[in-house]
C-alpha cells in the first residue's frame, strides 16, 4: 500500500510530493531561502522514474483500472421473491419492474386468456396479432395501476384490516375452486401451472386487484358528483336506449321445396323432375293447411303440415322488431300491417310456400325520465369514477420507476402468438 500510495503521489501530484511520501527514509534536503524549487518536466520525470525502477528504490505497481475501459458488468439474474432492480434482462421484455416490484408476463396474459383464445379463432392472423397488442397493452396498463394503488393502500392499513382481506380472497379462491373445478384443489393447481401461474401468485394477483378497485372507490368515489342538468342532458341525448319498439309475434306454416325432395337430396342437385314433384307436393299441403285455418287453430294446424324449423312449436318464431333478414323478409314483411290473430293468403317465394301470421302485439314503451334517474345516476357515477381513477393511475404512473412498457407488450404478444391452438395452455 506504501508503494501504491507512494506511485499515485509520483503521477498526481509532482515530485515534491512524492519525495515526501515515497522516500520517508530519507533525511529531508532543507532548501535556501531565496532558492525555489525547480519544476521539472514530464520528459525529465518519466526519466527520473526509470532509473529509480532500475536501482530498485521503487517497484512498479499495476496502474489503476480505469473506469472507461471497464467492460459492463452483467448483473446475475435476480429472484422474483426479492426487491428488483432493472437490469438488462428485464427492459428486454419477460418481466415488467414497477417501482422494484415485478409484473410476470403470465400474470397479465391471465385475466385475458379466454378473450384472446375466442379472438384467435373468429379473426384473421394479423387482425388477431393488432387486437391481442391493444388487449394486452391494456390489461398491463391496469396491472401496473392496480399494483402501484395496492402498494400505496397496504402502507399505512392496519393489520386487523389486513387479515380481513386475506380472508376475504381466499374465500373467494375456495368458491371458485368448488364452481369450476368440482372442489378439486389438485384440478386448480393444474389449471394454474397450464398458464404458468403457482397459487401464490394467483393469490397474490386476486389481491392486488381487489384492493385497488375497493381503495380506488373509496378514495374517489367521495370526490365525484353527478348534477340533476347532467343526468337529463344524458337523457334527452339517449332517449332510444331508455325506449323499446313495438314488437309482434311471428307465426308461420312453412312448405318450403326443398323438405320434399327424396331424403339425401339437395335442391341444387336434383332434377327438374324431382324438383317439379317436390313443388307440387308443396303447393298442395300448403293449400290444405290453408283451409284446415278456417276451423282450426293456428299452432294445430302448423304442427301438422308445416316443415319449418319451428313446427314442434306450433310455428313460433318469437317477438320480432322489425322484418327478419332475406329469405325470409318477404314472409315476415306482412305481420307489421295486421292485427293480432290475423294471417296472410299463402305466400310464395323462390324457396317454397309460407303462411305468415301475427301473434301477440307488444307496443313500444319509452322510459319516463322519473324512472331511469336513478340508473343514469349509477351510469354517469361510474364513467366518473372510470375516468378519475384512470387519471389517479396515471399520475401514481408518473411518479414510479417502470422499465420499458412497449418491450415487456412485445415480448407477451410474441408469447401469445407463437401458441397455437394445440399448444395453447389446457383448462
Amino acid at each position: 500500500m506504501f508503494r501504491l500510495a507512494g506511485f499515485i503521489c509520483i503521477v498526481g501530484m509532482g515530485w515534491l510530493w512524492a519525495l515526501a511520501g515515497c522516500e520517508r527514509s530519507r533525511p529531508a534536503t532543507t532548501l535556501p531561502e531565496a532558492q525555489r524549487p525547480v519544476i521539472k518536466s514530464e520528459a525529465q520525470l518519466a526519466e527520473e522514474r526509470q532509473e529509480r525502477l532500475a536501482s530498485g528504490r521503487v517497484v512498479a505497481e499495476p496502474a489503476a483500472p480505469r473506469l472507461a475501459a471497464e467492460p459492463h458488468a452483467v448483473a446475475p439474474r435476480a429472484r422474483l421473491t426479492e426487491p428488483l432492480e432493472p437490469t438488462d434482462g428485464a427492459i428486454q421484455g419477460e418481466i415488467l419492474i414497477v417501482n422494484s416490484r415485478a409484473l410476470s408476463i403470465p400474470e397479465v396474459l391471465y385475466p385475458v386468456r379466454e378473450r384472446l383464445g375466442e379472438l384467435r379463432a373468429t379473426e384473421s392472423p394479423d387482425k388477431f396479432a393488432e387486437t391481442a397488442r391493444q388487449i394486452i397493452l391494456a390489461r398491463t396498463q391496469q396491472a401496473v395501476g392496480a399494483l402501484l394503488i395496492h402498494a400505496e393502500a397496504m402502507a399505512n392499513l392496519p393489520e386487523r384490516q389486513r387479515t380481513i382481506i386475506e380472508d376475504g380472497v381466499e374465500r373467494e379462491i375456495q368458491r371458485r375452486i368448488s364452481r369450476e373445478f368440482g372442489d378439486s384443489q389438485a384440478r386448480f393447481e393444474q389449471h394454474l401451472a397450464a398458464h404458468e401461474l403457482t397459487t401464490t401468485q394467483y393469490r397474490e394477483l386476486l389481491t392486488r386487484d381487489l384492493v385497488a378497485r375497493e381503495y380506488a372507490r373509496e378514495k374517489l368515489l367521495p370526490q365525484i358528483t353527478v348534477r340533476r342538468d347532467e343526468l337529463l342532458n344524458h337523457y334527452r341525448q339517449n332517449q332510444a336506449r331508455y325506449s323499446e319498439e313495438e314488437t309482434r309475434e311471428l307465426w308461420l306454416i312453412e312448405a318450403p321445396f326443398e323438405a320434399y325432395l327424396p331424403p339425401q337430396t339437395t335442391w341444387a342437385r336434383a332434377a327438374e323432375t324431382a324438383r317439379a314433384r317436390a313443388r307440387l307436393s308443396a303447393t298442395r299441403d300448403i293449400r290444405a293447411a290453408y283451409e284446415a285455418l278456417e276451423a282450426r287453430p293456428f299452432e294445430e294446424v302448423a304442427r301438422e303440415f308445416s316443415r319449418g324449423l319451428h313446427a314442434d312449436q306450433g310455428g313460433n318464431w318469437g317477438e320480432i322488431g322489425r322484418p327478419l333478414q332475406p329469405p325470409y323478409d318477404q314472409v315476415s314483411a306482412p305481420i307489421f300491417t295486421f292485427a293480432t290473430g290475423q294471417y296472410s293468403e299463402p305466400i310464395q317465394t323462390e324457396r317454397g310456400w309460407y303462411i305468415a301470421r301475427c301473434g301477440q302485439i307488444m307496443p313500444a314503451v319509452r322510459r319516463e325520465f322519473a324512472e331511469v334517474q336513478e340508473e343514469l345516476r349509477e351510469q354517469l357515477l361510474e364513467e366518473k369514477f372510470q375516468r378519475l381513477s384512470g387519471n389517479y393511475m396515471m399520475d401514481l404512473a408518473e411518479r414510479a420507476t417502470i422499465s420499458p412498457l412497449d418491450k415487456f407488450v412485445s415480448a407477451a404478444v410474441r408469447r401469445v402468438l407463437a401458441e397455437t391452438p394445440s399448444r395453447r395452455p389446457i383448462e
